[in-house]
């Protein structure tokens, strides 16, 4: 069963979808993160709400889907 994402990851997600790093100047995941890294740092606080209300939603979508869930690592 996989985890809900939290915000952050949503954003990298939408952010990568949205092809905002073309994959020519950028392939190598660890540095896409280090960049989406810094555009969430920059963001405000608001900015960052709307992110953190989606990973709410996926979290309450999660629980419903998988009731009685625990993470086991």
């Amino acid at each position: 069963i996989p985890r809900p994402r939290n915000a952050f990851m949503i954003f990298r997600s939408e952010f990568c979808a949205e092809e905002k790093i073309s994959r020519s100047v950028e392939r190598d995941h660890r540095h896409i993160s280090r960049i989406i890294g810094y555009y969430w740092n920059k963001m405000t606080e608001a900015e960052k709400d709307i992110w953190r209300r989606k990973a709410e939603q996926e979290k309450m979508d999660h629980l419903r889907k998988y009731p009685g869930y625990r993470f086991t690592p």
